[in-house]
């Protein structure tokens, strides 16, 4: 096995979360946890409660850590340690030693056990990641060096476009995204198969993901863009240049609320049907669509409704599947259309459609 975890780093900007989710100060929050930055975010960023729900214990050990650094280090150390800012193998073994210290002892034997990918950034060592790592040099080296640098540099984001079709744009670049993203080549080294399994096959995945690689560098400033420079450069360009749990503001208040945060190993539907009634008033259910058929999205969709406090929001996200929502569900799950077009337009990582939606007061 040559990764802990399928996700080292969340591929959905929290600002957009929050903003579907109109998050307030007495929101209690259900969320996937995944990589440990959306839950943490959305505590940052002003969430009474999250419960992060996740079937995979690693995901939730690599969500235990990052919250164990932000609160046993400066966070600039901890973006460091955590390897979204660069920093020596034994520096970051050194600041093992401190973080433990906030982790359960379960956690810490586990991290101590797995001091290789500690020592390399824990955020490298998802699967994903790991195969991004791999493919970075090779379009950098297509894309040359200086033009990288000179895109992220854009003083305008109509240079930035300029600088990104004129560099990106070439047509080696698209035929290696072809090839790294081949879905056969791709489910066996890049991406869990289960992600993949609802997608249209007719549509070639790597012109699908160069489209959203324009998107996401041109949309918005790639120089206020943390998975952009993480992805291509394997670092983020500032101590600023981080997801809101390792911002000043962010940090503070994550430390502050720490016990705020609830980890849940579950599979999704199963932790919403032993829930009780009124868990949460708010829930982000990340790409479950690209990841169930449709009965079991359908599933958690009835389940969610069942067990929120309403009104309540609900957002998830889709890569390749648009589930509309069950045909029972009208008049108690009501979709924002328009919203959701309005935020996937200014989200910083445009990999998604966003799915804003309404859980109504009254069960029809």
């Amino acid at each position: 096995m040559t990764h802990l975890y399928n996700f080292g780093i969340s591929q959905e900007d929290e600002r957009t979360e929050a903003a579907a989710l109109d998050l307030q100060p007495t929101d209690r929050v259900l969320c996937v946890a995944s990589a440990g930055d959306m839950p943490l975010s959305l505590l940052a960023l002003g969430a009474a409660e999250v419960h992060a729900v996740d079937v995979d214990p690693h995901q939730l050990e690599l969500t235990r850590l990052k919250l164990a650094a932000v609160c046993a280090l400066p966070r600039q150390d901890a973006a460091r340690f955590l390897g979204f800012r660069p920093a020596p193998p034994r520096q970051r073994l050194a600041w093992l030693a401190a973080v433990t210290t906030a982790l359960p002892a379960a956690s810490a034997a586990f991290w101590r056990a797995h001091r290789a990918e500690v020592a390399a950034g824990a955020i490298w060592a998802g699967r994903f990641e790991r195969y991004v790592r791999r493919l970075a040099p090779l379009l950098l080296a297509l894309i040359g060096p200086g033009r990288v640098r000179a895109f992220f540099a854009a003083p305008t984001l109509d240079e930035q476009r300029r600088r990104f079709d004129a560099s990106f744009g070439r047509r080696r670049v698209r035929a290696l995204f072809k090839l790294a993203f081949h879905p056969t080549v791709f489910r066996r080294r890049g991406m869990d198969p289960r992600s993949l399994s609802h997608r249209d096959a007719a549509r070639s995945l790597g012109d699908q993901y160069f489209d959203q690689l324009r998107q996401m560098g041109t949309a918005t400033p790639a120089r206020e863009n943390p998975l952009f420079q993480l992805m291509l450069l394997g670092h983020t360009l500032g101590a600023d240049v981080v997801p809101a749990y390792l911002s000043a503001a962010g940090a503070a208040r994550v430390r502050a609320n720490r016990d705020h945060l609830h980890l849940h190993q579950a599979d999704l539907a199963d932790w919403l049907e032993a829930a009780p009634p009124d868990a949460f008033d708010k829930a982000h259910l990340s790409n479950v669509p690209d990841w169930l058929d449709a009965d079991a999205f359908g599933r958690v969709l009835r389940l969610a409704c069942a067990r929120a406090r309403r009104p309540a929001r609900v957002v998830w996200r889709f890569i390749h599947v648009d589930r509309p929502v069950p045909e029972d569900l009208a008049g108690v799950l009501s979709v924002d259309g328009e919203a959701g077009r309005r935020l996937a337009a200014q989200d910083r990582f445009p990999f998604y459609g966003v799915v804003p939606a309404v859980i109504d007061e009254a069960l029809a």
